[in-house]
């Protein structure tokens, strides 16, 4: 085999084995992220994640209350509040919006606690997750309940196919407040790996040919 063709060939390798790992990555899945609230400002009524470190929130968490979210609740000996946390009333027709800038899959999962005396099942949190069209995806709903806690708490977990695009919250509680901490749910930037542009990716080819041709023509 002649110089030329080898070095065409090794060149055309290279490009397509290049092109196939920078591709596989867009397959690549994103990682689940764990919000927990730790520089929420009180009086606030809305709170932005910033999953990918770009400077735009991805999760954006709401309330229609004027006075905003409060950040501290139950205190100690809590199993799911690890505060500060994001604290709210239960007094809404919805008490919480989360909204999914570049949608969330899989499965949304969040402590909380109720500000509560007593364990009764008329005293719970519960999520609706939708898509883009407000279609309900899932919907789950926990009654708090005493463990070591100092408040009735929980756990609150919906796994759902396809691609959500906000969530509601709503709670009941005997005082009428409730906290909530460590959102953990795979949003859709969330350490998601960029991709080169497929511009990026021909000249990128075109660089690599060029290479090979000026070393053919020394051979």
């Amino acid at each position: 085999m002649s110089n030329k063709y080898f070095l065409s060939s090794k060149v055309l390798i290279i490009i397509i084995l290049t092109g196939g790992f920078l591709i596989s990555g867009i397959s690549m899945p994103t990682s689940a992220a764990i919000i927990t609230f730790d520089d929420l400002i009180s009086g606030e009524t809305s709170y932005g994640f910033d999953g990918d470190g770009d400077g735009i929130s991805d999760v954006l968490f709401t309330t229609l209350d004027p006075f905003g979210f409060n950040t501290i609740g139950p205190g100690s000996f809590q199993s799911y509040i690890d505060e500060p946390g994001l604290e709210g009333t239960t007094l809404l027709s919805t008490d919480l919006r989360v909204d999914f800038l570049r949608g969330a899959i899989g499965n949304l999962s969040f402590g909380f606690a109720l500000n509560s005396a007593v364990s009764d099942p008329a005293y719970f949190a519960s999520l609706q997750v939708f898509d883009a069209t407000n279609t309900l995806l899932a919907t789950q709903s926990v009654v708090g309940n005493f463990s070591p806690s100092t408040f009735p708490e929980g756990q609150v977990s919906a796994g759902f196919s396809g691609e959500a695009a906000y969530a509601t919250f709503n709670f009941t509680s005997q005082f009428g407040r409730y906290i909530i901490d460590n959102f953990q749910g795979t949003f859709g930037s969330t350490e998601r790996p960029s991709i080169p542009e497929p511009t990026t990716l021909a000249l990128f080819g075109l660089g690599l040919t060029g290479l090979g041709y000026r070393r053919w023509r020394k051979a």
